[in-house]
């Protein structure tokens, strides 16, 4: 009885081991892949290399674009109303009549191919 237990005890004191070393190794090859990363508040640089030139024939289409677009809109009146375009932002300015009309014409730009961004520029009158 005495023997059976003692090769319990050594079986058991040679699995510890066992584990023991196998969380050395892993905490040791865990160590050294975090020493390999960069440091937290560390970025690393980034070089841009490519520009998108400034197309007037494409800005010149777009804002012809957009134009017909509030134009043919049956909602939207217009008149008082000038587009430009450059590098793909739709500028509008000019006159609406409420703060609905703003969004309708956002919302119409927006929806051309090519723009970018809409930036409104509109005088709407009170008491209309």
């Amino acid at each position: 009885m005495f023997g059976s237990t003692h090769r319990t005890s050594s079986s058991a004191i040679g699995l510890f081991g066992a584990l023991t070393l196998g969380l050395a190794c892993w905490a040791t090859s865990a160590s050294a892949g975090a020493a390999a990363t960069p440091p937290a508040g560390r970025l690393d640089t980034i070089v841009v290399t490519a520009q998108k030139k400034w197309d007037p024939v494409i800005d010149e289409k777009l804002t012809q674009q957009v134009a017909a677009a509030l134009h043919n809109d049956r909602y939207f009146l217009d008149d008082h109303v000038t587009v430009t375009v450059k590098n793909g932002v739709a500028y509008l300015e000019g006159i609406v009549f409420d703060d609905w009309d703003v969004r309708v014409a956002r919302r119409i730009a927006r929806k051309i191919p090519g723009v970018r961004r809409v930036v409104t520029d509109f005088y709407v009158p009170d008491g209309m």
